[in-house]
């Protein structure tokens, strides 16, 4: 690769990153429906016909960006798993979403506003990522190896459950209780 290359790689990787911190902040501080290609223009002098090209699809791109930048959470965190481990697995994930509550309700309104492209895009960014570990849990509590489809359908509907359950503060009851019911979900989708 030419030095011109990698510089225009590397300033290109700058710049999303500058965009993700930001509009992380925005969504924390201001809600998703503040965050606009104006807005981030004016934080971070990008131009918008650049931004536009990092991210053709506006906000919705930027949301899968931050959940890019979000993937390596649980790696590398468990060698085995036993019945702590999953309920330390179950009770991490809670506490990383409450933390991100404002990000799982963007998420949800972008899903909400065109679900077929949204949910295409996140699932296939799901099989980019490395979810080695949550297949690995999954695969601990059904008793078995599971295929990859059948493992992303699994995430998706732990995906939608776990976010009812922070978005509407405990919807389904004290946290040890919606990890028993996940993990009964989970074995009947892995059979």
């Amino acid at each position: 690769m030419s030095s011109h290359r990698k510089r225009y790689a590397r300033d290109k990787e700058e710049r999303i990153a500058q965009v993700v911190k930001i509009s992380q902040e925005v969504i924390e501080d201001d809600g998703y429906d503040n965050l606009s290609m104006n807005l981030l223009h004016k934080r971070t002098n990008i131009p918008i016909g650049t931004l536009y090209k990092d991210f053709p699809d506006g906000k919705e791109d930027i949301l899968l960006e931050i959940m890019k930048s979000f993937k390596d959470q649980f790696e590398g965190k468990y060698e085995k798993f036993d019945e702590e481990s999953i309920k330390n697995f179950f009770f991490t994930s809670l506490d990383i979403g409450r933390n991100r509550r404002k990000f799982l309700i963007a998420v949800q309104l972008e899903t909400l506003k065109n679900p077929d492209s949204f949910i295409m895009k996140a699932r296939k960014y799901a099989s980019d990522v490395n979810v080695d570990t949550f297949k690995q849990v999954v695969e601990y509590i059904c008793g078995h190896s599971i295929t990859n489809e059948k493992f992303l359908d699994i995430l998706a509907v732990w995906k939608a459950i776990v976010r009812q359950h922070i978005i509407f503060r405990n919807l389904h009851g004290s946290d040890e209780k919606f990890m028993n019911m996940m993990i009964k979900i989970i074995r009947g989708l892995g059979t």
